[in-house]
């Protein structure tokens, strides 16, 4: 390892430790919702009817397994009187609901759309407006079963998007987005930032659906939000979908390489977003693309599995550092 690599590690580490106190104070995302939000009471419930909505929710929850769509009802009907951190509480376990009932959605939305119609509606849409299915499209939906199933689906927070050819369901975090101000900012962060990836998701059918630079600015934000909220309820959730999206940043997807096939020479674009993501300032993120890129320029730019398995050790020490450095 040269002396400049060796410094370099170091800063490193002393960065890692001071990483939370300095990290910037902006939001994650500035976009605001589409839809209307929750409509903010003048006065709050007493505390003792805060309980007693809380305690319902937590039975609706926990022991009666309650769907999505009768939480989201619950919810729009109470959370108006609560408070933020009740707000938080209802949004968490709404998102886990979401995720619990996901393939259940999917499976149903399969059997029901065996016939293909939900791609026949969209076949003549152009490639980028196909990804998503539009909701104004439902009304063109014949079978009135697939019809009532796909309304409910947008009307309790998923979305239709198109993988391999078939729509599936998705989390609309954008739509989540509409209790925003009866949440905390950690939360509402939470949801602009996973709301980037509903609204445009990183990666389609082995491919990066984006570039190599948006793709970075996302793993950025993740880090920030990361150590912006060092205890946040999310925290491994997001560590996940970071690893997943600097593995694909680093070393890329079957269907999006970032070098050639023939000479293995990296693409001039990944470069130079590696050598522009490398210069962000406190970000571990931006150190280990520093350390990389020195490894490719020593490499005569050549990505070879010698520089594949050191970008597997950057990724590692990135999640090492993000989780040890809480």
């Amino acid at each position: 390892m040269t002396n400049r690599k060796l410094i370099y590690l170091v800063l490193i580490l002393v960065l890692a430790v001071s990483i939370s106190a300095c990290r910037k104070n902006t939001e994650v995302v500035e976009e605001a919702p589409t839809t209307p939000p929750v409509e903010e009471p003048l006065i709050e419930a007493p505390e003792d009817e805060k309980v007693v909505i809380m305690e319902e929710f937590r039975i609706m929850v926990e022991e009666e397994r309650a769907s999505a769509s009768e939480l989201k009802e619950f919810i729009d009907q109470n959370l108006p009187v609560l408070g933020q951190l009740e707000g938080n509480k209802m949004v968490s376990a709404l998102e886990k609901v979401l995720i619990r009932d996901l393939q259940g959605v999917n499976e149903d939305l399969w059997e029901l759309n065996s016939e293909n119609e939900l791609e026949e509606i969209v076949k003549d849409f152009s490639a980028s407006d196909s990804i998503m299915f539009p909701k104004e499209s439902i009304e063109d939906i014949s079978d009135p079963e697939l019809k009532a199933f796909v309304k409910n689906i947008f009307d309790n927070h998923y979305k239709l998007i198109s993988l391999e050819g078939m729509f599936e369901a998705i989390i609309d975090y954008q739509s989540l987005r509409i209790y925003d101000p009866k949440i905390t900012d950690e939360w509402k962060e939470y949801l602009a930032l996973r709301s980037i990836d509903s609204e445009n998701p990183p990666f389609i059918d082995g491919a990066l659906n984006i570039d190599f630079d948006s793709l970075a600015d996302r793993i950025l934000k993740t880090e920030n939000y990361l150590n912006r909220y060092i205890s946040g309820e999310r925290q491994e959730e997001l560590i996940e979908l970071y690893e997943n999206k600097l593995m694909a940043y680093f070393k890329g997807l079957p269907n999006t390489p970032i070098a050639a096939y023939d000479n293995k020479v990296i693409f001039d674009n990944v470069l130079k977003s590696y050598e522009k993501t490398s210069m962000s300032d406190g970000y571990v993120t931006s150190a280990m693309t520093y350390l990389y890129l020195e490894d490719i320029r020593n490499n005569n730019s050549i990505i070879d599995d010698n520089i594949l398995a050191k970008a597997d050790g950057y990724i590692n020490e990135a999640i090492r550092t993000l989780r040890e450095y809480k």
